[in-house]
């Protein structure tokens, strides 16, 4: 018998799913579809595998770690205006951020060297809960801020067993109060970035239009693919993002180029939104706010809310 193809509001139905859920299960790969014009039409029999497979949607945070090994691309910037991004989308959100250098923090108007207890005494101490390091914020979502103490766990997390996982285990409290968990990572493989990546289900890559930022994308794919082998089978690429846009160079245009080339042949999405270089996101940290709320009718504002609601809607 020919197997027949099905609408994504036909199996969302027979799944018991939102039908931006069905979309979500195919931008990830769980769900095998085929594109026809700006739809998508899935198996039969493709469908049948999954009743009585599905996880409930939702019932845990989408972890998402913001990676890249080269610095200066905007890690920082990204994740603080995605999380205010999320949580103006009603999500309830969490920041971790794993930089010693505390950008998340710093962003928002926070003196890091006054903070008693930052993510590195979650790390390093067994009797510190995650809860007792959060902090609120005025923009919707939760910190878990860090300092210059953090650089410090990078030798201390080699004395503890099964250093790779440390976060995930302390983070666990922490996933059934959360829809999304974004981790700033440091720009550096190190045990840090390991710890976020074996945590995370998913990886977003922000990366600047510049020639240097490019040298380290085949770095951290190569860094992914080793973290799927051995500590975190289910890591998914979420996505790249490119930033620091400037339309007006044939730099940035033939890296984008580059860029659209590079996730073709690896089969990753490149997020349609480019975060276009502005000065204003050097000079938001001065008001201690996030971007998207500071000037949210920037290009670059309403391209980290696009890129948002795509993370909820699919």
């Amino acid at each position: 018998m020919m197997d027949k193809f099905l609408t994504t509001d036909q199996v969302a139905k027979r799944l018991n799913l939102h039908q931006n859920t069905v979309i979500r299960y195919i931008h990830d790969g769980k769900l095998q579809a085929v594109k026809v014009g700006k739809s998508y039409r899935i198996k039969e029999s493709v469908v049948a595998s999954l009743v009585g497979q599905t996880e409930p949607p939702d019932t845990k945070a989408r972890v998402v770690a913001v990676a890249n090994q080269k610095g200066l691309v905007d890690e920082t910037a990204t994740t603080v205006n995605l999380a205010a991004a999320l949580a103006a989308e009603g999500k309830r959100v969490l920041i971790i951020d794993l930089d010693p250098q505390g950008g998340c923090a710093v962003c928002l108007g926070i003196d890091t060297s006054t903070l008693q207890r930052t993510i590195y005494n979650v790390l390093v101490s067994s009797d510190v809960e995650i809860r007792k390091v959060v902090m609120k914020t005025p923009y919707g979502f939760d910190l878990t801020p860090a300092n210059i103490d953090l650089a410090g766990a990078e030798v201390e997390l080699k004395q503890v067993l099964a250093q790779e996982s440390v976060l995930k285990r302390r983070l666990a409290p922490a996933l059934d109060q959360y829809e999304f968990i974004l981790i700033d990572t440091p720009p550096s493989l190190g045990i840090l970035t390991v710890n976020a990546l074996t945590a995370a289900k998913y990886v977003l890559v922000p990366i600047a239009c510049e020639y240097m930022a490019l040298r380290g994308l085949k770095m951290l794919l190569d860094s992914i693919d080793n973290v799927q082998a051995v500590t975190n089978p289910n890591l998914e690429v979420l996505g790249v993002l490119a930033t620091k846009y400037d339309a007006r160079t044939i730099n940035s245009r033939e890296v984008y180029d580059y860029l659209q080339q590079v996730c073709e042949r690896q089969g990753i999405k490149l997020f349609n939104q480019v975060i276009k270089q502005s000065v204003r996101f050097t000079e938001a940290p001065n008001h201690g706010k996030p971007l998207i709320q500071l000037h949210p009718e920037l290009d670059g504002a309403q391209a980290y809310q696009q890129v948002a609601k795509e993370m909820v809607y699919g």
